[in-house]
């Protein structure tokens, strides 16, 4: 009967024992996703928040093509005065080289679209990601407190049951003993 009693008593004290370790183990796993989800979100600021057209390989691009244009333009308004050219030549000259300096950077803008819908699907694909690990998380918490409960009622249930429930004595008022089986 003791014995009955103690490893009920052990078998409620491990069921504690494990649902105290599990709450522990899924407050540690929602900490880490919770650290994933902010570092994400970092990444996703710092990726969407400069304009485009400032990053250092496009100012590269503007740069070299203005060093370019401006080069043409020396050289078409030289061989206009070399040749005796009018002022409207090097005019068109300029007009065409702003006109694609233009479709550059309509181009550049088209990159930028692109580029941002990418970092977009790659939030979105790691915040996905994220809230399954999440609802993988519950699952398992609601798993844990379910195996915990049954594990609490069998000890219960088991001490109870079976005779194992100790036999009770009743003093009635005029001292005779009577024995109560189970």
């Amino acid at each position: 009967m003791v014995g009955a009693i103690i490893g009920t008593a052990a078998q409620v004290g491990s069921s504690i024992y494990g649902a105290v370790k599990s709450s522990q183990a899924n407050k540690k796993a929602q900490a880490l996703i919770q650290n994933q989800r902010d570092e994400n979100e970092r990444w996703y600021n710092m990726r969407m928040a400069p304009d485009y057209t400032q990053r250092a390989d496009v100012q590269n691009v503007l740069r070299k093509q203005r060093e370019l244009f401006n080069e043409q333009y020396q050289k078409a308004r030289s061989a206009s005065v070399v040749a005796g050219g009018t002022e409207e030549a090097a005019a068109v000259q300029m007009a065409e080289a702003n006109k694609a300096m233009g479709d550059t950077m309509a181009e550049i803008a088209a990159q930028s679209s692109d580029y941002k819908e990418g970092v977009e699907e790659q939030y979105r694909t790691k915040d996905d990601a994220l809230n399954q690990q999440q609802v993988a998380v519950e699952q398992a918490k609601a798993q844990n407190i379910a195996a915990a409960a049954g594990q609490m009622g069998s000890a219960v249930g088991g001490l109870v049951q079976g005779g194992n429930m100790p036999d009770t004595t009743i003093v009635k008022k005029d001292d005779e003993i009577d024995k109560v089986e189970s």
